[in-house]
């Protein structure tokens, strides 16, 4: 196997400034004016780096004439719709070429617009299509390859023979590295991408020396793209379909739900997950609790009242005790305004009546006032899953396990959501949980 005889020593410390400041900062201030000077820096300190053959390399070139070149072909390439890339990369690669010189000998680059086109085509557009995106970096190999092999440093032959293992491992490495550090690792990265590139060419007389062969595709490299990029648009597309799934069926069950037809289901699940009194009751219970108010507005009810995990079976009857009962909370809520069992017990009052949205609104506010309430969260998730709105339900239960993991009702609750969202291992998990610390009606769920 041959090997190269170029190589490229330097650290990302030296082209901090270069990276950071002058291809960053300065080339953003000014819009991308800038950029060519920019660039030109950059390819200076690169040369100044570079030994082919054991050689010394410099550049020439100065950001005067780069900025018409960058304009000009920038130019052409916009209004023919991007069809003239390929002839404006070679444009400027034989202008970069040109001013690069080897031991005072200068470069040549004999690529042509037509055969870039073609390698740009299949390489960046169709291959890396047909494998959703996967073989894009194995085209952007091909493209520095391509490149280095139509570049004659110091006017002799020149063949490429970097790995595209390692440019992958780069990209990846790089990319990761960059995100974190938010880019500041790109003056290393362009360091690694050099040693690479640089290290693969092998510069010389081919009668003297042992050339790489000429970069081809490998069939491999093409399936395995298709094969991973067929992996991902299937995981992608039974993602979607489950979200669809579930958003169909929330609106059946949801339209279900408004002609009365699930209502019978929904109570009854609700009445066999909660056992509790009803609204009245435990209004007049936690107003019998509830201390003289003081000067001191920032005490609340919650130290001595510990309400019970509510779900009224059906609605109050009787429209006058309601009334009643309301009017009292109203008015302890008016006084205090962070009376969080004041707010959950008119909640559990709306819940009476079957005013699920204005429960929600109640139980979110006991919540807001303690945290820690896990009849709350539990009492609120079930009015979530009253309303279809099982994800929800199933997070508020999940909050009451977090304070208190003890509670084989609320497990049998998140259950029974898991079971709307169809995902049957997490609601077996739960029922079996639920089983374990004695809520018995979960057996049915396990049979």
């Amino acid at each position: 196997m041959p090997k190269g005889n170029c190589e490229f020593k330097a650290t990302g410390g030296q082209y901090f400034i270069t990276v950071i400041f002058h291809l960053g900062l300065f080339s953003v201030v000014t819009l991308g004016i800038y950029l060519p000077w920019a660039l030109v820096r950059l390819f200076k300190l690169k040369a100044s780096h570079t030994t082919i053959q054991g050689q010394k390399t410099t550049f020439s070139g100065t950001g005067g004439p780069f900025f018409v070149l960058l304009l000009v072909n920038g130019l052409l390439t916009f209004v023919t719709l991007g069809f003239y890339g390929p002839w404006a990369f070679c444009r400027i690669f034989r202008w970069k070429t040109h001013h690069t010189f080897v031991d005072g000998t200068p470069s040549q680059f004999k690529g042509t617009g037509g055969a870039l086109f073609v390698l740009y085509l299949f390489h960046l557009i169709l291959l890396p299509m047909v494998t959703f995106g996967f073989y894009y970096l194995v085209g952007m190999y091909r493209f520095h390859a391509w490149k280095e092999e139509n570049t004659l440093y110091g006017g002799k032959a020149t063949s490429f023979g970097a790995g595209l293992g390692e440019y992958i491992k780069i990209c990846l490495l790089t990319w990761i590295l960059n995100s974190v550090t938010f880019s500041l690792f790109a003056p290393w990265s362009l360091c690694m991408f050099y040693r690479w590139e640089i290290g693969g060419l092998a510069v010389g007389d081919k009668d003297l020396m042992d050339h790489f062969p000429p970069v081809h595709t490998s069939w491999r490299a093409v399936v395995i793209s298709f094969l991973m990029g067929l992996l991902l648009f299937a995981a992608g597309g039974f993602f979607i379909f489950k979200e669809i799934k579930f958003h169909i069926q929330a609106f059946s069950q949801g339209a279900l739900k408004e002609t009365g037809v699930l209502k019978s289901k929904i109570v009854r699940n609700r009445a066999e997950t909660r056992l509790s009194p009803k609204g009245p009751e435990l209004v007049e219970k936690a107003e019998k609790s509830r201390p003289v108010p003081t000067a001191d507005k920032t005490k609340t009810a919650r130290e001595p009242v510990a309400p019970e995990k509510i779900q009224p079976k059906k609605p109050q009857p009787d429209n006058r005790e309601f009334d009643k009962d309301l009017k009292k909370l109203d008015l302890s809520i008016k006084e205090n305004p962070n009376n969080g069992d004041a707010f959950y017990n008119r909640a559990c009052l709306y819940i009476s009546k079957g005013d699920l949205n204005r429960a929600l609104k109640d139980y979110s506010e006991a919540i807001r006032i303690n945290a820690e309430s896990v009849d709350a969260y539990c009492n609120r998730g079930n009015a979530y899953y009253a309303l279809g709105k099982y994800d929800l339900a199933s997070q508020d239960y999940m909050k009451a396990l977090n304070i208190d993991p003890r509670d084989g009702d609320v497990y049998f609750n998140r259950g029974l959501a898991y079971l709307a969202l169809e995902k049957k291992d997490e609601a077996l998990s739960d029922f079996k949980k639920a089983f374990q610390l004695g809520q018995k009606q979960a057996e049915e769920y396990l049979k």
